[in-house]
């Protein structure tokens, strides 16, 4: 296994810009719109942002560039038969940061979201190394909501399962392709974590904390059952697997300790890649 880990910048260097000029007539400002939730993204708006180019992605930093077009490259493989035009989302301002994915095949990751998924969750305990598990979640979680599209599910009872399955995935896609950053796994597990919320009855609720965090284990697991016992899962099977946990496991489970899960010895590069999901 490659146990070298990739190490992002901390920093981003960012430079303002700021020149007002008095009017007579201004032009008319553009209203904002609420955007709230990684399927709710509109152009047009004053808070809406630019979409940098289609798998062109620019974060100042060269060593933060290779590393996220690297990351794109292995969850492009990861995810069989699931198309993804993945771009950087430049928010107007931190406070807009985000991440979204629309029917339509695209994948925006916002600038700010990656400097704080960085700054926030990164750095690994006892350590000065940063991990890229953090920011290869929340892509992963923006691919899970690629498949809900591309496979066209809609039976989900509640919205925000639509949400928690889509941590399902992330949680799946650590354990299956990035087990060999197993001791990193705490920082994927904190960005989690700090990404639910509490807003029961608002549509854009994407589950409390723990329910979250409970959503990513129960993918986890799942990939750690597969790796242990040789079995292969479609996109269809894994769902069902989400809906049989969502009400127990994921909706029940009041820990936030996990049991350490045990991967097979000797694991094969290529026997892994063999148990990739399908359609």
């Amino acid at each position: 296994m490659k146990n070298n880990v990739i190490l992002l910048a901390a920093v981003a260097l960012i430079a303002g810009f700021s020149g007002c000029s008095k009017k007579d007539n201004p032009a008319p400002q553009k209203p904002t719109k609420d955007m709230a939730g990684c399927q709710g993204y509109a152009s047009g708006y004053a808070n809406s942002g630019i979409v940098g180019a289609a798998n062109t992605f620019d974060f100042k930093i060269s060593q933060n560039n290779q590393f996220f077009a690297e990351e794109v490259g292995i969850q492009r493989g990861f995810w069989n038969g699931i198309p993804a035009e993945v771009h950087v989302l430049y928010e107007p301002a931190e406070d807009y940061r985000n991440a979204y994915a629309s029917p339509d095949g695209k994948i925006l990751f916002g600038y700010e979201m990656f400097y704080y998924l960085v700054r926030s969750f990164s750095k690994i305990s006892g350590s000065n190394n940063l991990s890229p598990l953090p920011v290869d979640g929340v892509l992963a979680h923006e691919w899970g909501h690629r498949v809900q599209f591309t496979v066209g599910w809609n039976d989900y009872t509640k919205p925000s399962y639509r949400e928690l399955e889509a941590d399902f995935f992330s949680g799946y896609y650590m354990g299956l392709a990035k087990q060999w950053l197993w001791g990193q796994i705490q920082t994927y597990y904190n960005a989690i974590y700090a990404s639910g919320d509490y807003y029961y009855n608002s549509p854009d609720h994407h589950g409390t904390p723990q329910q979250r965090l409970n959503a990513a284990y129960a993918g986890l697991t799942t990939a750690v059952y597969e790796l242990n016992n040789n079995v292969h899962y479609t996109y269809n099977q894994l769902h069902s697997i989400f809906n049989q946990k969502v009400h127990d496991e994921i909706g029940a489970r009041k820990s936030s300790v996990f049991p350490e899960v045990v991967y097979p010895k000797n694991l094969d590069k290529e026997k892994i890649k063999q148990l990739y999901p399908t359609l």
